[in-house]
């Protein structure tokens, strides 16, 4: 049921349970307080347990690489319009008329194959930023990952998170907030050099934090009154010498652009989405893991074959129609056993093809 609501236009387990009845009345489809009283039965510990299981039987039909991989880690906010007050609601970035939600921190591999590798569920009123990166890293490396690049955005930009990095060993690059300090460093700059691009060694002011890269480039798009665009220069911080000042303008804007990759797989988990208006931390957890499993499935057959979130989604739905049916499934192949046949046979075509092309 709970894949049908992810698969289906009926977007919810409320309005799957009611499709399924409408379009089969005489199958045993079980209804949404029954669904959600198994949910509820589990703990949030044990779905993301899950959810990493799931993950690894892909990295193994994949493949663990052998080089390092970039990652992106970032926070995902799903809004709620219940009682702030409820378990796990916190405060989030203002969006679709609230300002109180759930939060996860994940983390995506930039490679050539994108998979979220980890979920972190956040539920305090404040964010650890020390402990979510070295949990998130040190799962990452558990399952033979190695981490190449960190990208972050500027809600990193702060001593635990860069000082956990340094401590891990991560190379990371982040856009970077602008403060007083950093502020004075730029007028001082400007006065005797313009608005030309600058790097600073820069440290907080703790004397705990590590010293590291801030790199301000002129904002080509500065424009004082427009409110994304209202800084002269803009800011990253990494841990990455990349030599002169023209090799850092050249390469970081470039390098982090990489980051916005992660906004495709945004889009693709929201094509998987389930609505709820459930109050349990639980349910909420599972629904996104859910999502995310899709993102990652989906992936992993467009490693091997050409196929749509739409077209997957189609398929799932009208297999689970069939299964309530007749007891069966439409394809009852197993998925190892499919991605090998595919694989199989690129490798083949492929090998015919250069040969073809070849004796031409």
């Amino acid at each position: 049921m709970i894949s049908y609501a992810a698969t289906s236009t009926a977007n919810s387990v409320e309005a799957a349970v009611k499709e399924l009845k409408r379009k089969m009345p005489d199958a045993a489809i079980p209804s949404a307080d029954t669904v959600f009283n198994y949910i509820y039965e589990n703990k949030i510990e044990d779905i993301l347990a899950f959810f990493r299981t799931i993950n690894s039987e892909f990295l193994a039909l994949t493949g663990i690489p052998d080089e390092p991989v970039d990652v992106a880690v970032d926070f995902h906010d799903k809004g709620y319009y219940g009682d702030k007050n409820d378990q796990g609601v916190r405060g989030i970035k203002p969006k679709n008329g609230t300002s109180w939600g759930y939060s996860y921190l994940t983390i995506d591999m930039l490679s050539e194959q994108k998979l979220t590798l980890d979920i972190m569920n956040i539920t305090g009123l404040n964010k650890d930023y020390a402990i979510l990166i070295e949990g998130i890293v040190k799962r990452v490396r558990a399952i033979g990952l190695k981490i190449g690049t960190m990208f972050l955005d500027r809600e990193f930009f702060n001593r635990p998170t860069i000082r956990t990095l340094f401590d891990r060993e991560v190379e990371f690059i982040m856009a970077a907030k602008n403060n007083r300090r950093i502020k004075r460093m730029l007028e001082e700059h400007k006065r005797k050099n313009g608005v030309t691009p600058v790097i600073f060694k820069y440290q907080f002011k703790d004397t705990s934090s590590p010293e590291f890269y801030l790199v301000a480039i002129p904002n080509q798009d500065y424009d004082p009154e427009d409110a994304k665009n209202k800084n002269e220069f803009r800011l990253f911080a990494t841990s990455i010498n990349f030599g002169s000042v023209d090799e850092f303008v050249k390469r970081l804007p470039k390098e982090y652009k990489r980051r916005w990759n992660i906004e495709t797989g945004y889009r693709v988990k929201n094509e998987f989405k389930i609505r709820t208006c459930s109050k349990e931390g639980v349910a909420r957890v599972l629904f996104f893991a859910i999502q995310c499993i899709m993102h990652n499935f989906l992936n992993v057959q467009k490693s091997i074959l050409s196929i749509t979130a739409y077209e997957l989604k189609s398929l799932i739905a009208q297999d689970i129609q069939k299964f309530f049916v007749e007891g069966k499934s439409l394809n009852s192949l197993p998925l190892r056993v499919f991605y090998t046949k595919i694989a199989t046979y690129n490798e083949h075509r492929v090998t015919e093809l250069c040969s073809k092309l070849a004796a031409s």
